[in-house]
């Protein structure tokens, strides 16, 4: 997995796919994961059809955190320049959770870079499940979920606690997407829930497909937060079909 030298973060990245040409797909996963562990799953079936651009985002993985907070606005302009860095004018981008964020972020940001847009399971307006839950905690982690903790700290160069708590300060503020900015965004949009979401509820989802201009909704009954892990060949599906009719 190379990495690339940005203005002010270094990224560890993937290319994957068919061959060049075509747009490539840049997949985003979400709080606390990586490139690797969020989209192993699927990347082989999506990467039959087109060019795909996996990235750990900035703090994740073996990225660096020079700025040492997490900011989707921020992280959408380091994946701006990661497209300018590989060349890429343009790419359908895909995002999980606060990958999704991420990806609006990125489209709202720098609309001329972003021909579609596959949002999975993320909240548009101030997340309030995990706050209620006490979800950033890393002692709540640490003693509770103790598979997890060994995977966080067997991935990522950065410290779990630091990471948790820098994750809490970001949600504390976003997302906390406007329908008026989200209005703005003509670019085709998938939407896609699952309706047993323990995390982000369905009606932010439907809020979401509501708000943007060009979107579908996809909800996927009896499925919680990680469709595209829980259902992978639907998923797939949808996504690959959603492309092609762009």
């Amino acid at each position: 997995m190379p990495f690339a030298a940005l203005p002010d973060v270094t990224l560890r990245f993937e290319r994957h796919g068919a061959g060049s040409g075509g747009t490539p797909l840049v997949l985003l996963h979400g709080a606390m994961e990586t490139f690797e562990a969020c989209w192993k799953k699927p990347l082989p079936a999506l990467a039959e059809r087109r060019p795909v651009i996996g990235v750990d985002l900035r703090g994740h993985g073996q990225s660096d955190n020079p700025a040492g907070v997490f900011d989707g606005r921020q992280m959408a302009d380091d994946i701006a320049a990661l497209l300018d860095t590989l060349g890429e004018a343009r790419a359908d981008v895909c995002g999980f959770s606060a990958g999704a964020a991420i990806a609006l972020h990125l489209a709202l940001r720098h609309p001329e870079r972003v021909r579609a847009l596959i949002v999975i399971s993320n909240n548009v307006t101030r997340d309030v499940v995990r706050a209620a839950t006490n979800f950033w905690d890393p002692e709540r982690q640490r003693r509770e979920e103790g598979v997890w903790w060994q995977f966080l700290l067997k991935v990522h160069r950065d410290a779990p606690e630091h990471m948790l708590r820098a994750w809490a300060a970001e949600d504390a503020v976003r997302p906390d997407f406007s329908q008026q900015e989200l209005a703005a965004l003509r670019m085709p949009a998938l939407v896609m829930a699952g309706d047993r979401d323990p995390i982000v509820p369905i009606e932010e989802s439907v809020r979401l497909y509501q708000w943007l201009p060009n979107a579908r909704l996809a909800v996927f009954p009896g499925t919680g937060h990680g469709l595209h892990r829980h259902n992978t060949p639907r998923f797939v599906e949808m996504a690959n079909a959603f492309l092609d009719r762009v």
